[in-house]
């Protein structure tokens, strides 16, 4: 063979075996290239949603808003516009007693247009000796007979002018040995209790033509000193009374106690009338001037009995009385009443 084709073969060969990984890499890398730019295949179904993965760390609280601008005023209608209340300051009654006076004089404003409320909180309201004035107009009312107390040590403790009524309270007068009153009303009373000490006299209600009823009204009145009177109820002009009891007890043997001392026309009904102590003591004592004293469906109870001055009247019907007629120079009537015992009384109350 010639030497010039044998060195020809040679660097072919030679070629080849240099050249030979490189070359089958690029073979290979056309034919991955080739392969990648075929057509995808279609889209497959999507997958079910994996679960919710944990709740992360809360992040920095971030800084305040600026302040926003003020709202507008709220509705008054829930504030109370003619209602004074009264609270007691604490465990001194006297100083009750000094808000209570303080806040009845801030009703002068009041009306039958303009009406006002008193309401007391439970303390006791000890005045002292200057009495309380409600005007008309104006009712006072405490938070029940057994925890409001207004109390008073002189001649009057409370008066009650017409148009006003008390509810819800006890008034109480300790005059000592002189005399006492613990209301004088011309208003009306509905569940209250009056309690009158005196020396020489006493009269837990004086009821000077009050404009409304005396409902569930419990009076009491003791006096002790001789010739001293006690009187649960002092009637003065038209008076009605309903429900309630009337006490007057008197510790001294020469004095004398009225439960009722009718000055004027009454009506009662429903009412307890009862008089202890003294020399004499009547349920009923009728005193005016051509009065009459009707009462329907009460108890009435007092050693003495009744008494009716000359031109008065007292007519009883469907109660329990005495049986006992202290001095009946007027008129008397019973019809359908009984004894303490049940039995029948008198048509004249004997």
């Amino acid at each position: 063979m010639p030497r010039n084709k044998t060195y020809a073969i040679a660097v072919v060969l030679t070629v080849a075996v240099v050249a030979g990984p490189a070359l089958a890499q690029g073979v290979g890398s056309h034919a991955a290239k080739h392969g990648a730019s075929a057509k995808a295949g279609a889209r497959g179904p999507r997958g079910a949603r994996g679960p919710r993965g944990l709740k992360g760390a809360a992040g920095q609280a971030g800084p305040a808003g600026a302040t926003g601008a003020p709202g507008t005023s709220g509705s008054s209608a829930d504030a109370f516009l003619r209602t004074i209340v009264v609270s007691p300051s604490g465990g001194d009654p006297a100083a009750n007693g000094q808000l209570l006076l303080s806040a009845l004089a801030g009703t002068g404003g009041a009306s039958a247009a303009t009406p006002y409320l008193v309401w007391v909180e439970p303390g006791v309201y000890d005045i002292g000796s200057t009495p309380l004035h409600i005007p008309s107009h104006v009712d006072l009312q405490g938070s029940g007979q057994d925890v409001t107390t207004v109390a008073g040590e002189g001649p009057v403790t409370l008066v009650a002018a017409a148009g006003s009524e008390l509810r819800e309270l006890s008034v109480t007068d300790t005059a000592g040995g002189s005399s006492a009153e613990a209301i004088d009303t011309s208003g009306g009373l509905h569940d209250v209790t009056a309690t009158a000490t005196g020396g020489s006299a006493a009269t837990a209600v004086l009821a000077n033509g009050p404009t409304m009823p005396l409902v569930n009204v419990t009076a009491t009145a003791t006096t002790g000193e001789p010739g001293s009177s006690a009187r649960g109820i002092d009637t003065q002009n038209t008076v009605r009374i309903e429900g309630g009891t009337y006490s007057a007890f008197d510790n001294a043997a020469s004095s004398q106690s009225a439960a009722l001392f009718a000055e004027s026309s009454t009506f009662a009904t429903g009412a307890t009338l009862l008089a202890t102590g003294g020399s004499a003591a009547y349920p009923v004592d009728v005193v005016g001037s051509s009065v009459t004293a009707t009462i329907e469906t009460g108890t009435l109870e007092g050693a003495g009995g009744f008494f009716v001055a000359p031109g008065d009247t007292l007519d009883v019907g469907g109660s329990q009385i005495p049986g006992t007629v202290a001095s009946v120079s007027g008129t008397a009537n019973c019809p359908d009443d009984w004894l303490a015992d049940y039995s029948t009384a008198s048509t004249d109350c004997s």
